[in-house]
């Protein structure tokens, strides 16, 4: 599927059709978006042919690369962006991320996104500029800095989700339900960090090929903006910060266990002492020797009676110190 959107600062934007040389009608206040999903090798060598680009990145465009890169042509450049989105069907107490590639290819007054599913980021720009905007006014390269500081902020609503979510599981980790897996959603969480951290980074090297001196003599792309590589920065440093987090929610964890385990080996302990002068008492009573105190049955009722006073007195003892 191929939409086509004329931006036009002087009159209406408006839908185009595609024509072979459409790109080189363009006036100087205009700025032409051709977005194609799919990537059905007819719908790209029409694409081009309208953008008065030979065929050769007509198989570039048709594959997925897996990673972020940046290639310059004289008259243009081709930008590839892996954007990540929290998945629609995420459950509500797990984040899945979902990648997906972008590639962009811009050049004087017309910018070209190809992607295979629907793409969240542009449908999001597409709202955004929807009706009669005076976005004719920009160059190809303020369009393309916008479409990327929104896969950016895609980047950052899905890092608040899973900030969210190690919230949840700090409120987890400090209850004591012994039978929830803590450790195994953690470390879900670590793999699921480490996955979008080494989607993210490689960005950095696109990034700054855009801001490398020669890029501001591309006249047909015009200046690229040169806060992305801040903005990508920022936006690793809060991928950064989950893992600290998470290293946060391990140490309540560990701490909790520890706590239960103090619990348990204090009740153990308690136990123990209270039990210990039955414990005397039956050993010195089971003696086989005679002494005139064994001989009345009666007193066997008094040596039960020393064994729950003890114990009594042991157990008052400890509520008193706060032993329990």
């Amino acid at each position: 599927m191929i939409r086509t959107r004329l931006y036009d600062a002087d009159r209406p934007d408006r839908e185009v059709a595609l024509e072979p040389g459409l790109a080189g009608r363009l006036e100087e206040r205009q700025l032409l978006w051709v977005d194609v999903q799919g990537r059905d090798a007819a719908d790209l060598r029409s694409v081009l042919a309208a953008m008065g680009i030979g065929e050769h990145l007509a198989g570039r465009l048709a594959t997925e690369r897996g990673r972020a890169d940046l290639t310059q042509y004289p008259d243009h450049i081709h930008l590839v962006l892996e954007a990540m989105e929290v998945a629609p069907d995420a459950l509500p107490d797990g984040v899945t991320p979902e990648r997906q590639e972008i590639d962009l290819v811009a050049g004087q007054n017309w910018v070209v996104t190809v992607h295979g599913d629907p793409a969240a980021v542009l449908e999001r720009i597409d709202d955004l500029t929807e009706g009669d905007t005076h976005i004719g006014g920009l160059d190809a390269a303020g369009f393309l800095a916008a479409i990327v500081d929104e896969v950016l902020a895609g980047y950052l609503h899905l890092a608040e989700s899973i900030e969210q979510e190690i919230d949840r599981l700090d409120e987890r980790a400090l209850r004591t339900r012994p039978r929830d897996d803590i450790l195994a959603r953690i470390v879900t969480l670590r793999r699921r960090i480490a996955a979008i951290r080494r989607t993210l980074t490689p960005h950095r090297l696109a990034f700054a090929a855009l801001a490398r001196p020669e890029m501001e003599l591309h006249k047909e792309l015009g200046r690229p903006w040169p806060g992305l590589s801040d903005r990508l920065d920022r936006t690793i440093d809060s991928i950064e910060n989950l893992r600290d987090l998470l290293l946060g929610t391990y140490d309540i964890h560990m701490g909790r266990a520890a706590q239960d385990a103090n619990e348990i080996m204090k009740r153990l302990t308690l136990l123990s002492a209270v039990l210990l002068p039955a414990v005397v008492l039956a050993g010195i009573m089971g003696m086989n020797f005679t002494v005139e105190f064994f001989e009345d049955s009666a007193n066997f009722w008094i040596v039960v009676g020393a064994m729950v006073i003890f114990g009594a007195g042991l157990l008052a003892t400890a509520r008193w110190r706060g032993w329990l």
